[in-house]
């Protein structure tokens, strides 16, 4: 039996979680699209959702929160500072470090995009049902801890 021949069921996990990955950010593009709202890369949703009007952090503090290297946060910190999604100021202590803070542009765009990942859920809990889906979310946070 090939790839291409397994039920649905079969396929390995990563395939199907990826799938759905895909399906929230295509999702999510086209909504925000629709909107009037330009899109938010992946990378870019990361950023923007963990950060809080009231707060900065630093850009490495934002990496270790989303899992990802300070390369790459600095890639897409530097991408939304450029758009005026974010500011960057020197920060304390190391000479090198900076905070990196929401702009009300960016507030706007997350709060947006936030929205439109609640009505995906909500539409995926229609789909599956809403119980199924508060286990998923349980089951995908116990396995993955921060």
């Amino acid at each position: 039996m090939t790839a291409e021949d397994r039920p649905e069921g079969q396929l390995p996990l990563p395939e199907l979680l990826q799938r759905g990955s895909r399906w929230f950010s295509d999702e999510l593009a086209e909504r925000l699209e629709a909107a009037g709202t330009p899109p938010v890369t992946p990378a870019h949703t990361t950023v923007l959702a963990h950060l809080r009007h009231e707060s900065a952090l630093s850009v490495a503090e934002l990496a270790r929160r989303a899992g990802v290297t300070r390369q790459t946060m600095h890639r897409a910190v530097t991408q939304l500072v450029g758009e005026g999604l974010l500011t960057s100021e020197p920060g304390p202590g190391f000479p090198r470090s900076t905070l990196i803070r929401l702009t009300d542009a960016g507030c706007r765009r997350r709060d947006i995009a936030l929205g439109i990942l609640r009505d995906l859920e909500e539409e995926l809990g229609k789909r599956l049902g809403p119980e199924t889906v508060a286990g998923l979310r349980d089951t995908l946070a116990r396995a993955w801890p921060s």
